[in-house]
């Protein structure tokens, strides 16, 4: 005889407690796995963005020094006195220089050069700091290119005595084309968002002949 319905055993009440409380264990473990894995996440994201920031701060850090680089080495090529005596110009302003430097052998240049360093017009980063070079026929039409771009602030002053017996001083012109200052100091400031700096720069021009 066939047990009908009535006679199958309904399930115990601690089997269905046991797998109510599996039910609830997988469950929590689920979450917390959800949990550490968001944690895990946002900590990634942090890193990854921390190290964006560190990589974009040390792009700016080597563009500046590039530029500062190249500043030292163009300031540090001014022509020398010529055979006939005279002195190549420098005439300087708070936020323009002209130079001549000299010519330059290993590039096969053998002729002198005008140097132009100026606030360029802005760009969609921000006004930029601009420098033109020219054969001194041609330095009139010269075309600049950027040396920085998204500046926030640009000045150049120099140190020198103007007239012979005059104490030397700092000056923010230089209008004496027969002689070169001692010091040119540049400066660059950049917007407070920027994390590009500037020391300081001074180049020295002292023992030119």
């Amino acid at each position: 005889m066939r047990p009908g319905r009535a006679d199958i055993p309904a399930a115990a009440p601690e089997a269905e407690a046991r797998e109510a409380g599996f039910t609830l264990v997988e469950t929590l473990v689920c979450l917390a796995l959800a949990g550490l894995i968001g944690v895990l996440l946002v900590n990634a994201v942090r890193v990854a963005g921390s190290a964006s920031a560190a990589a974009g701060y040390a792009r700016g850090a080597e563009e500046v020094q590039s530029v500062r680089d190249h500043l030292r080495r163009t300031l540090g090529s001014l022509a020398k006195r010529r055979t006939d005596g005279s002195r190549p110009t420098l005439l300087g302003g708070p936020d323009s220089l002209t130079a001549v430097i000299e010519p330059d052998r290993t590039l096969e240049r053998t002729t002198e050069l005008v140097v132009t360093l100026a606030r360029g017009a802005g760009t969609e980063r921000g006004p930029t700091l601009v420098e033109s070079r020219a054969l001194p026929e041609r330095a009139a039409g010269a075309r600049g290119e950027v040396l920085l771009a998204g500046i926030g602030g640009f000045g150049i002053r120099y140190f020198g005595a103007l007239a012979d017996g005059a104490r030397p001083g700092w000056h923010p012109v230089w209008p004496r084309p027969d002689r070169q200052p001692s010091l040119v100091e540049i400066q660059v400031a950049f917007p407070p968002t920027d994390r590009r700096r500037w020391p300081p720069l001074l180049i020295a021009l002292d023992g030119r002949p």
